[in-house]
């Protein structure tokens, strides 16, 4: 009996690392299925009806309105789902959904390279259960998709730096498919290269990393040409993002609703950002704060005389040097962050924590390379988000996979100052990650039917759009030979089928054409609205503006507070 026991106990602990990743696929999987019935009837939002009209021009089934500024992965991939099942909105939200699983299953890897798997589970459960994760997971945006990418070719990086330098030939092409998914991702590469340059010693086979990279270009080709035919320039969208993302303010920029220079603004977001279940960890984290220096008290007064010896550290010439040059960067870091242009900051930060890394490896706390790329990876991020002065919660997604790193690096070094064990097993470790996975699965529970009822506002306005646009077919059955102006031309266009001209929002002189704020509309702004669709001969409009009188123009119908106006 004795021996069949050990038998049974060695294969589940063999075999422990795939029972945890097919209960945590499985738990992901149910999440993803609930999102995506969420978000199906939920209906796209303004980015995603883009994305999906890019789709629909690569797949040869233009519908007479798209926008290839917009990264091309998501599309191409929805391109190929509706070349099998015609143009719809769902196969960009299952492909997005499918991307967040694969991308749950690579944190829980990740973490397999510093944490147990128990920790590695949970940490990542609360990524994947992040209340602002939740709410976009299959939205058939780009955020959620980046992130999970991202995080494959970090952890090929890290194989490719610990195990084989082979791995390199997958890690720079899946840091490119990131980049292509959303030109943000970029950043990536500077946790990268840190992470390669404090371990470039132990890079065996470096000819590998030319190797990745000589790949990785290989899939920006068809990119570039696709630019080229489209703009005449293969660079025009990267250029546009670059310029776009330099955190320049302009009197237009002022006046949009996500505008926010606070470079503070996700620190002091964040507590709510986490959600409940993060909250919890970072509760067992200050608890653990609270006894630990208590118990070293204690342990400090039991060691003999000889051993209670404060740890000393001495500084060479070589260290002063670092440590100079590492407190000038500090402050010409902090001097120059928002009046400079982020790249710049970026390659600050770079130097600043590889010089950081040197003067303390001397330690040799385990496994603190990891420890710097997660961080870095972090930073790196949150200098962008936060010195770029268009800011969006959504963008806290890109920050999420890190910060679940440190909160399970606080939670296993809290869990392991208790010390109850039994049979080698820290049984408080058991007992906490317990009383966590039940808080993160009650509060998904509670959360997700949320989503649909505070974005129930964007239900009404698809509604409302399909509703005016199916009626304005049966109106008028020469449609698409008719100059049709709209508030809301991606979501117009794709229900309609046909190219639609954009509308701005009138305010102070300034024409806004996403993402204005609300405001009162003055006379002079109604008067350019009027003067906008006489210049253009406009046949009807579609807005969601109230508040509107026209002289050439009366409205026909209305679903919610969607209102189709045409030429008198």
């Amino acid at each position: 009996m004795t021996r069949i026991q050990s038998m049974f106990s060695d294969t589940i602990k063999n075999h422990s690392s795939a029972i945890y990743l097919l209960i945590l696929t499985l738990i992901i999987g149910l999440i993803t299925y609930n999102c995506f019935l969420i978000q199906t009837t939920i209906g796209p939002v303004w980015d995603t009806y883009d994305l999906l009209s890019e789709a629909a021009f690569l797949a040869g089934q233009n519908v007479g309105y798209y926008d290839l500024i917009r990264p091309p992965l998501i599309p191409f991939l929805t391109s190929l789902l509706f070349r099998v099942v015609g143009l719809s909105t769902w196969p960009i939200m299952l492909i997005d959904g499918l991307i967040f699983i694969l991308g749950t299953v690579g944190l829980f890897l990740f973490l397999k390279l510093r944490f147990d798997n128990l920790t590695s589970f949970l940490g990542a459960l609360l990524f994947s259960t992040f209340p602002l994760v939740l709410t976009f997971v299959c939205s058939g945006l780009t955020d959620t998709a980046t992130v999970c990418i991202s995080i494959w070719a970090l952890l090929f990086t890290v194989l490719a730096v610990k195990k084989d330098s082979r791995w390199f030939y997958l890690s720079f092409p899946v840091a490119m498919l990131a980049f292509l998914t959303r030109f943000a991702a970029a950043l990536i590469i500077f946790p990268m290269f840190l992470f390669m340059l404090i371990n470039l010693e132990g890079i065996k086979h470096r000819k590998y990393i030319f190797i990745g990279i000589s790949i990785s270009l290989i899939f920006l080709i068809p990119v570039l040409w696709l630019f080229y035919v489209n703009f005449g320039n293969p660079l025009y969208t990267f250029l546009n993002f670059f310029s776009s993302s330099s955190g320049t303010v302009s009197a237009e920029t002022e006046l949009l609703y996500s505008y926010n220079p606070d470079f503070f603004y996700f620190l002091k977001a964040m507590p709510s950002l986490m959600g409940p279940q993060a909250m919890g960890v970072v509760l067992v984290i200050f608890l653990g704060l609270l006894i630990c220096p208590f118990k070293r008290f204690i342990h400090k007064r039991k060691l003999p005389e000889n051993q209670n010896k404060s740890f000393q550290f001495s500084l060479g010439k070589d260290k002063k040097i670092k440590l100079l040059i590492f407190s000038i960067l500090i402050i010409l870091f902090i001097l120059t962050i928002q009046k400079v242009h982020y790249l710049f900051s970026e390659i600050i930060l770079f130097i600043i924590l590889y010089i950081l890394y040197n003067l303390t490896k001397g330690f040799k706390f385990k496994n603190m390379d990891l420890d710097f790329l997660f961080f870095s990876w972090f930073l790196v991020f949150f200098i962008f988000h936060s010195v770029y002065v268009i800011k969006d919660y959504r963008y806290f997604i890109d920050m999420a996979p890190p910060l679940a790193y440190f909160l399970m690096r606080g939670f296993k070094l809290t869990t392991s100052q208790f010390g109850i064990k039994i049979r080698n097993r820290n049984i408080t470790h058991y007992l906490f990650s317990g009383f966590l996975i039940f808080l993160i699965i009650f509060s998904t529970y509670n959360y997700l039917p949320s989503i649909g009822e505070t974005n129930n506002h964007l239900t009404q306005l698809n509604e409302g759009n399909n509703d005016i646009s199916m009626w304005l077919v049966n109106y008028d059955p020469n449609y698409k030979g008719e100059i049709i102006y709209s508030d809301i031309w991606p979501y117009s266009g794709w229900a309609l089928q046909r190219n639609v001209s954009k509308m701005p929002q009138f305010h102070d002189n300034q024409a806004i054409y996403t993402g204005a704020k609300d405001y009162n509309l003055t006379a002079k702004d109604i008067w350019d609205y009027n003067h906008e669709l006489d210049l253009n001969n406009a046949d009807y409009y579609i807005s969601i503006t109230p508040g509107l009188t026209f002289v050439n123009y009366k409205p026909i119908k209305q679903s919610g507070r969607v209102i189709l106006y045409q030429r008198i």
